[in-house]
């Protein structure tokens, strides 16, 4: 039905958006009580696409360094079993 449809997409759009908030507090290393208050406020109270589209590209920048970082290990351990 579609009342079962329109509560299947919020859970979906929960659990994205709280993986979204996860990524994007392990992207500022932490946070304190302000930003759980102001990310709180950005998905939930006063929905922003603007500045949800902002923590996106911060939480995928650090993905893509920390990807890159790995990457860059993964090379260097690879070269020193070879030497």
């Amino acid at each position: 039905s579609l009342w079962v449809n329109v509560a299947q997409w919020q859970s979906k759009r929960q659990y994205a958006d709280d993986a979204l908030k996860f990524r994007t507090i392990r992207s500022w290393g932490g946070c304190n009580a302000n930003d759980i208050l102001w990310l709180n406020k950005v998905f939930d109270l006063h929905r922003d696409e603007k500045a949800i589209e902002w923590v996106r590209k911060q939480a995928d920048g650090y993905d893509t360094s920390l990807k890159t970082v790995a990457d860059s290990l993964m090379q260097e351990s690879v070269k020193s079993e070879s030497d």
